[in-house]
């Protein structure tokens, strides 16, 4: 481990400065642009290094005292150190600079901010190490233990005071939360757990479930966003910020096209699909994970959507069976993008409208390199979905390309 003192001249697209040692990069946390730091080289590769803060020599002018206990050792809300201001223009630039690199031209992106950039979160993943609940540092394995979480919201954190009369050792847990601060609790442990609602105080838990099995009343509960209410299973997705999710929902009944038949893949629960029913002929959704797809048919029912088809299955297979012409396709696919199965499909599919909502630019532009060749960017929105953090949530509207005829 060796000692040396760099200037920070940029960013990278985790947040981490970027100076230079011996002409060879050097990657360090919770360092900005025009800071003098000395570093510890902590780890070092043929084509770069990774250094520690040991000292700041110089600060920005724009750096800000963090406001969690854990900053430094939990790697969860890496951007603390910026303003909120500061931190979604960090997320602008950087997806510029990603389709930049990708040499694919975007319309000005346009930004949906947080006006809860603390306290968002509607879910927290933890771990459980000998009755301590916490989570494990970035690239490590060393735990750490945390009483509460800037970033949760406050229905989470009371819950979390009083954790550990659950007296589970080892293990890890999921806590959920919706609009009325009900908690659904999932526990994975081969500890032995008895649940007692009555000893928790002012927390309103309507559902316990131990090893995907339900021990203690429901094993999902409703969201409501927009006036539309959901029915979430404890392992359904359903976005973690309700306060940008209404946002996302409005954007998207604005930009749909009317009176269309709308493909909408990677349901979920079904809330993009209810969205678009508004508007839309007929919705075709379709979901892999059975408890989302049996949210989804509930959702239907609960919000009077008539129509609305739900299937069940991999989205590139359920295509193949779907011999429909659609006008606009919703896609939310998880971090990872598209199955490369599913880009022909598309391509074809002679869809007016591609809706592509991703949580990842990286694979959003390895999608849209192949999607360009039949369809242009028409708008960009950056949603500030994860607060503080350096992912970026999109909504990226696709048009098709005229044909010539005889093409």
């Amino acid at each position: 481990m060796s000692m040396d003192k760099i200037e920070i001249l940029k960013l990278d697209h985790f947040g981490r400065g970027i100076g230079y040692i011996n002409q060879k990069v050097v990657f360090v946390e919770n360092a900005l642009p025009n800071e003098v730091v000395e570093v510890d080289i902590v780890e070092e590769k043929k084509q770069y290094c990774i250094g520690k803060v040991k000292k700041y020599i110089e600060t920005s002018e724009k750096r800000m005292k963090p406001f969690c206990t854990y900053y430094n050792c939990c790697g969860g809300c890496k951007l603390e150190h910026m303003s909120y201001v500061n931190s979604v223009q960090f997320k602008k630039e950087k997806i510029q600079n990603i389709f930049d690199q990708a040499k694919i031209t975007l319309p000005e992106i346009q930004v949906l901010l947080n006006e809860h950039p603390k306290n968002y979160r509607n879910k927290l993943s933890l771990h459980i190490v000998n009755q301590k609940y916490g989570f494990f540092e970035e690239k490590s394995h060393r735990f750490i233990e945390i009483k509460s979480c800037f970033l949760a919201q406050p229905a989470i954190n009371q819950f979390l005071k009083q954790v550990f009369k659950l007296n589970v050792k080892n293990g890890s847990m999921i806590i959920r939360t919706n609009y009325n601060e009900e908690l659904l609790i999932h526990l994975k442990t081969k500890d032995p757990v008895t649940f007692h609602p009555e000893d928790f105080v002012d927390c309103k838990i309507v559902g316990v479930i131990l090893n995907k099995k339900t021990i203690y009343g429901d094993h999902f509960f409703y969201e409501r966003v927009n006036g539309y209410l959901f029915k979430v299973s404890y392992d359904a997705f359903f976005q973690i910020n309700p306060y940008i999710t209404a946002k996302l929902f409005s954007t998207i009944e604005e930009k749909l096209l009317s009176n269309g038949r709308v493909l909408d893949l990677y349901s979920g629960v079904g809330t993009l699909g209810i969205i678009a029913s508004k508007k839309a002929e007929m919705v075709y959704s379709v979901e892999i994970i059975k408890n989302a797809v049996l949210d989804n048919i509930e959702n239907k029912k609960l919000n009077q959507k008539e129509n609305i088809q739900v299937f069940l299955g991999k989205a590139e297979e359920v295509l193949k069976k779907i011999k429909i012409d659609f006008d606009t396709i919703l896609i939310d696919p998880p971090r990872k993008g598209l199955d490369k199965s599913s880009l022909p499909i598309l391509l074809n599919s002679h869809a007016k409208q591609i809706i592509y909502i991703s949580c990842d630019p990286m694979t959003l532009v390895r999608d849209i390199k192949f999607l360009k060749q039949k369809y242009t960017i028409e708008e960009y929105y950056l949603l500030d979905m994860f607060s503080y953090t350096y992912h970026v949530e999109s909504i990226c509207i696709l048009k098709r390309k005229q044909e010539r005829l005889g093409k």
